[in-house]
């Protein structure tokens, strides 16, 4: 059995890691025998990179990997165990409620979870890991509070500020490395201020500089910024100036809060008056955030839109953004620690310009997730994936403004409407519905928002197996759409109308209301990812009524329209339909060009769901084609994907029956022995990397000439297959945009997508397939 590293999601460091050796021992040895960790202390003091740093050293002894869930911008409780979800790869497909799905997906794992920033949402964690501790013993949570979470079993380890010399001596240079704070400044310093360093002159007032800022961590990054322009000397009078003003008439606010709140003002006042401007807009959003929606949400009123992009570098410079280039994007993104997010929120407020800002991030993103559905039927889908997946705290943000005003509902009824394309695509489906169902009952009104809204929850109960409450939301949207004349909406209706006939067991219906659907689309001029996937729909349900010609056929047409488009998700679908249509017509062979396609752009979707149904009909295809080894690691991989998703072969009992079948006549023909070694290689892996080992396995053993009947059914496109031609003629890219009269870089686009959707890596493999083909007429 081959066992791949722990996984997890924990970031790269982006600065160096200073001190914390006894807190960082101590945590290990604590994890090791308790369920619940929680670092406390004040804000500033590090408990989030320690929490890092701690998970980071022992993930290794975690076989499930360790994995941060960040809270710091999740306001409501009810989304706690969704933001759980999400970071583990869970897209929750089922009718069961998500913290069900949760929980048994965690009950066997060997996992270390870091829930960051706990303190605003304490009940809600408690209550979660309270429940988790029953339910996995071996799980084990670390968690950032400035509280306990006061659950039994609970561990406190409290985070002190950095180490400090005794007030009594001044330490030498060679003693500088036995104190984390003094550390710590000179780090920070030498990285803002290239060959800084301390020296005999400079060591007494650095000294006095981290004990007047307490060793608080947060406090140092701050004031070692300014080091670029000034001296200690000149850094240390400035801040005692500004100590010197801070007084707590009540005397209950601990003197280390007012150490941070006093060198945060200090740094606020420091900014020039747009740059401070600046600092409060950003506050409004959730999580991280790009150059576009900065210009977007904070430009005007004061500050050009031309401005926006100076005024957030000279915030970076001076740490209070911070600026990540994620592998998602293509663009920088940044973020504010919680603390100075906060601090930025308070100026806004103080200022009447709260509401304004949320109001202008709340219109952003509803911009944002029309556009995405809008530009979705196209080739820009696996961008818009990523995008939408890494703007997901701030969307989540701004439909949780809009059920704040009774004003904004309609606003957020067409967020919610728009992000079919993310719910649906990347399996957030029940988290869709929750808004939806929470926006609904706020305002009646009946608009084209609202109609929307409700075939897109229709769609996804029907996917979720709930008919009842599919057909109910369809038929109120057909209502609405009547009254408003929208037929691009009664539609969509019927569509989703026959998605729950589906989830009924109502294949005659299905496959009558989806034509329809399809023909009035059509009528319209309209064609659109959801609208072309009433094809696919009318292929499934045809294929599982035993109409396999016409199943193949309405198949065809979904991936030729789609691929006319360079749509994806959509041609996605249409390939796996095909395949099962395929696969149960008996043309086991032809099924498994059009499976494997689907998953090499399922993959780069990371849309789980379809990437299990697709997994599957492979699988069948790979057992009736004699390739038991190959089937039986596709099972394992199986094993690895439905888990994440809640429901297998969306319950569909012919379905399932075909599994439970193909499985056993796997196991029979490998026998017992060599099936379990084969089903258990992905042991350890996550469903990409078990999916990733299988295939390219399943490729290398692919060294007898296909059949005939493999090589009838050709995933290229036209134009693809000219280039193919010229490839097996030896020409260049060069040569190729020549001949076709295309840009090189057209070219070069077109022969990689070849190698990817034949599964080859050179032109000569490329070569083989197309003298195969001609030769196969």
């Amino acid at each position: 059995m081959v066992v791949k590293p722990p996984q997890g999601n924990l970031p790269d460091d982006v600065s160096s890691f200073v001190g914390r050796t006894r807190e960082v021992a101590s945590a290990r040895q604590v994890l090791s025998g308790t369920h619940l960790l929680t670092l406390t202390g004040p804000g500033g003091v590090g408990k989030t990179r320690l929490a890092l740093r701690i998970a980071a050293k022992v993930r290794n002894a975690f076989r499930d990997g360790a994995w941060l869930v960040e809270l710091a911008a999740l306001e409501d409780p009810d989304l706690l165990v969704q933001a759980i979800a999400t970071p583990l790869g869970i897209r929750d497909w089922s009718s069961r409620p998500t913290r069900d799905v949760l929980l048994d997906y965690l009950a066997d794992k060997h996992i270390l979870l870091v829930l960051d920033n706990c303190e605003h949402l304490i009940d809600a964690c408690a209550n979660f890991v309270r429940t988790l501790q029953g339910v996995a013993p071996e799980a084990r949570v670390l968690a950032t509070s400035r509280r306990s979470l006061r659950i039994q079993g609970e561990r406190l380890l409290f985070v002190p500020p950095l180490s400090l010399p005794d007030s009594a001596r001044i330490p030498q240079p060679d003693e500088l490395d036995q104190y984390e704070a003094i550390s710590l400044l000179s780090q920070r310093a030498a990285a803002v201020s290239p060959g800084f360093t301390l020296t005999p002159d400079t060591i007494p007032p650095a000294v006095r500089l981290c004990r007047r800022l307490d060793g608080i961590p947060l406090a140092i990054e701050l004031a070692a910024v300014r080091l670029r322009t000034l001296s200690i000397e000149q850094l240390l009078a400035g801040l005692e100036r500004r100590f010197d003003l801070v007084t707590d008439a009540s005397g209950t606010t601990p003197p280390r809060h007012q150490t941070l709140r006093a060198t945060v003002d200090w740094s606020f006042d420091l900014c020039s008056p747009d740059e401070q401007q600046l600092w409060a807009r950003t506050s409004v959003f959730a999580g991280e955030f790009d150059l576009d929606a900065a210009e977007g949400v904070c430009s005007g009123d004061g500050i050009a839109r031309e401005e926006v992009v100076d005024l957030v570098e000279n915030l970076v410079d001076k740490s209070i953004l911070t600026r990540t280039d994620p592998p998602y994007s293509q663009c920088a993104r940044y973020h504010m620690l919680d603390t100075i997010r906060r601090y930025g929120q308070e100026k806004l407020r103080a200022v009447g310009e709260e509401r304004r800002g949320r109001q202008r991030h709340r219109d952003w993103y509803r911009h944002l997730a029309e556009q995405a559905a809008a530009e979705w039927f196209g080739p820009n889908q696996v961008q818009w994936v990523a995008r939408l997946r890494g703007e997901h705290t701030n969307l989540r943000a701004a439909i949780e403004f809009c059920l704040a005003e009774r004003s904004g509902v309609q606003a957020g009824l067409r967020i919610a409407g728009a992000l079919w394309c993310y719910w649906m695509p990347c399996g957030v489906l029940a988290e869709g519905r929750q808004w939806i169902d929470r926006l609904l009952p706020r305002d009646p009104e009946p608009t084209w928002a609202r109609g929307t809204a409700l075939w897109v929850y229709s769609w996804a109960a029907s996917h979720q197996g709930e008919p009842a409450a599919s057909r109910a939301s369809a038929e109120q949207s057909r209502k609405l759409a009547e009254q408003l004349g929208d037929k691009q909406m009664a539609a969509y209706s019927l569509q989703v109308a026959g998605l729950s006939a589906l989830s009924s067991g109502d294949l005659a219906g299905t496959r009558a209301l989806c034509a329809e659907a399809w023909r009035r689309h059509c009528a319209l001029g309209h064609v659109a990812s959801p609208a072309v996937m009433a094809l696919m729909q009318q292929g499934f349900a045809a294929s599982l009524q035993g109409d396999f010609d016409q199943a193949v056929d309405y198949a065809e047409e979904c991936v030729h329209i789609t691929r006319a488009h360079g749509e994806h998700w959509t041609r996605s679908w249409g390939l796996v339909v095909l395949g099962l249509a395929l696969w149960r017509r008996g043309d086991h062979r032809q099924a498994i060009a059009p499976l494997r396609e689907s998953i090499a752009i399922k993959r780069t979707l990371h849309d789980l769901f379809g990437l299990g149904m697709a997994v599957e009909f492979l699988a069948w295809s790979l057992t009736c084609t004699g390739h038991h080894e190959d089937a039986a690691q596709l099972f394992g991989t199986l094993e690895r994907i439905w888990p994440l998703v809640g429901v297998p072969l969306m319950g569909i009992q012919p379905l399932a029956d075909h599994h439970r079948e193909n499985l056993a006549k796997a196991r029979a023909a490998l026998g017992g022995e060599a099936f379990g070694s084969a089903f258990g290689t992905v042991a350890g892996m996550d469903p990409y990397q078990a999916l990733d080992q299988v295939l390219r396995g399943e490729a290398t053993r692919r060294d007898t000439p296909p059949k005939r009947e493999d090589r009838l059914w050709s995933p290229l496109t036209r134009r693809e297959w000219d280039v193919a031609l010229l490839i097996a003629e030896g020409l260049s890219n060069k040569d190729i945009a020549a001949r076709l009269v295309i840009a090189q870089r057209t070219a070069e686009a077109h022969a990689e997508r070849i190698l990817a959707k034949l599964g080859v890596t050179s032109r000569a493999q490329v070569a083989v397939w197309v003298i195969e083909r001609q030769a196969a007429g």
